[in-house]
């Protein structure tokens, strides 16, 4: 009944749609990047419903906390289907300071592969943001596996917030 401020932004974000034309030439690939963020708020899209009709499935997770070195993982099952797209997005309120304080690893694996936050199809991972983003095109069908790493963890155990959506 209570959301934080991080699984509220998790939606917003998740839900948001890319702005194609002359304020997001082609060039700059898909969302993020640094011509439109993560794009428009949709907020049809961004409230997950249980079955809202529209053929997507979407969910999050909230109230999970992650110290040094631990991890949380979690299945979403992709449907069969050609085209199928999965947009996950984690955010976590950082601590107060010049540069990211706690630094947590968004990884998703489907099909033999691997994707990492904000990273599309590079094998690194994103070290100066709290919001992190798959948006995985045509991720094979399945069970995508979405696991949740504490890289660096400063001072006390860090709460984040998980939205996603097939569609």
């Amino acid at each position: 009944p209570n959301p934080s401020a991080a699984l509220l932004k998790a939606m917003l974000i998740n839900g948001a749609q890319d702005l194609p034309g002359q304020y997001n030439p082609s060039e700059a690939g898909v969302s993020p990047n640094n011509n439109s963020g993560f794009g428009l708020v949709n907020l049809e899209r961004s409230v997950v419903l249980t079955d809202n009709g529209d053929g997507n499935q979407a969910g999050f997770a909230a109230e999970e906390e992650l110290d040094q070195g631990e991890k949380r993982a979690f299945r979403i099952t992709v449907p069969q289907g050609a085209g199928n797209t999965l947009k996950i997005t984690l955010v976590w309120t950082d601590p107060p300071g010049a540069a990211l304080q706690n630094d947590l690893n968004l990884i998703v694996r489907a099909g033999g592969q691997e994707r990492h936050g904000n990273m599309g199809t590079d094998p690194g991972f994103d070290r100066v943001n709290n919001v992190e983003q798959v948006n995985w095109q045509n991720v094979p069908a399945g069970d995508a596996e979405v696991v949740v790493r504490a890289h660096r963890i400063t001072q006390f155990a860090q709460p984040y917030a998980l939205a996603w959506r097939i569609s």
